[in-house]
């Protein structure tokens, strides 16, 4: 059984009148795995967050269905078993963040000692055992968005739905995200999530889909999607000049055309943890 299932599903807007105003899903269908992070990528106004708020049971759908691990959206067993993470994290300013993440535990149904002591962990685990005792209205976006992610963990469920969910991260947290998301795919969880920086999803997602006007446009896994079979990429170390000239002029003898030889640079990212991670870390 899937862990969330998705059967055209279609919803149009209306304004008070009952005229159609926005379609913005058009028989959408897809499923996600227990153990599976799945990415949606589309355009503003593509239907990402109108699926997750379908799934959610924040809104109903005018046809299809929708199940997550069996059961209908909206439902105690299907909520208790969902963390939502929205795309501007929704907290009370004038708790503490210790405070803060306590409320959600109580909220998921754990008990005090077990809320105080999965408290202290998150709050380690996400880089704000220092700000434990600060108020969120002083908090920096990212600091919120930290804290935000937190809240989701606190209740361990066992399907994450998580939009936009490095917004206002700065690259190590970004970073630390993709590592929070790898281990939540190996302790099995379902993971539905949604980016503008394609980048991130190509680093954590095992099956992507295309959205365009509320209808699948392409969906499948990254090395069906985007493995280039026109050409080979070959890489050598160390970069000895001569021998890569020899495998040049190899590769012309068989009749190939030598697209690029050039030394492969690294991406913003990479370099960026390599000059600041070590530091930060410290």
């Amino acid at each position: 059984m899937p862990a969330v299932e998705i059967r055209d599903i279609r919803k149009t807007f209306r304004d008070f009148l009952g005229r159609r105003r926005v379609h913005a899903l058009d028989g959408l269908s897809f499923s996600v795995a227990a153990g599976e992070v799945y990415g949606l990528l589309g355009p503003n106004g593509s239907g990402k967050t109108t699926t997750f708020k379908i799934a959610l049971g924040l809104l109903r759908p005018d046809a299809g269905s929708v199940s997550v691990l069996g059961h209908a959206p909206g439902t105690l067993a299907a909520r208790r078993a969902t963390g939502y993470l929205p795309e501007d994290s929704a907290l009370l300013p004038f708790l503490t963040a210790r405070e803060s993440l306590r409320l959600h535990g109580a909220l998921a149904g754990l008990s005090r000692a077990e809320s105080r002591r999965k408290t202290d962990e998150l709050l380690e685990k996400v880089g704000l055992k220092q700000a434990a005792d600060r108020r969120v209205l002083g908090f920096s976006k990212g600091m919120q968005r930290r804290l935000g992610i937190a809240g989701v963990l606190i209740g361990d469920p066992q399907v994450f739905i998580l939009d936009e969910p490095t917004s206002g991260l700065d690259p190590l947290g970004a970073v630390e995200m993709k590592h929070l998301i790898a281990d939540l795919r190996k302790q099995g969880k379902a993971v539905l999530i949604s980016s503008h920086l394609l980048g991130e999803l190509e680093n954590v997602c095992d099956r992507v889909a295309f959205l365009n006007q509320g209808r699948l446009i392409s969906a499948g896994t990254l090395e069906e999607l985007l493995r280039e079979k026109e050409t080979h990429e070959l890489r050598v170390s160390p970069a000895d000049p001569d021998a890569i000239m020899a495998l040049e002029a190899l590769a012309k003898e068989r009749g190939l055309k030598v697209v690029r030889s050039k030394a492969p640079m690294r991406s913003l990212e990479a370099f960026y943890l390599s000059v600041l991670g070590k530091d930060q870390a410290k």
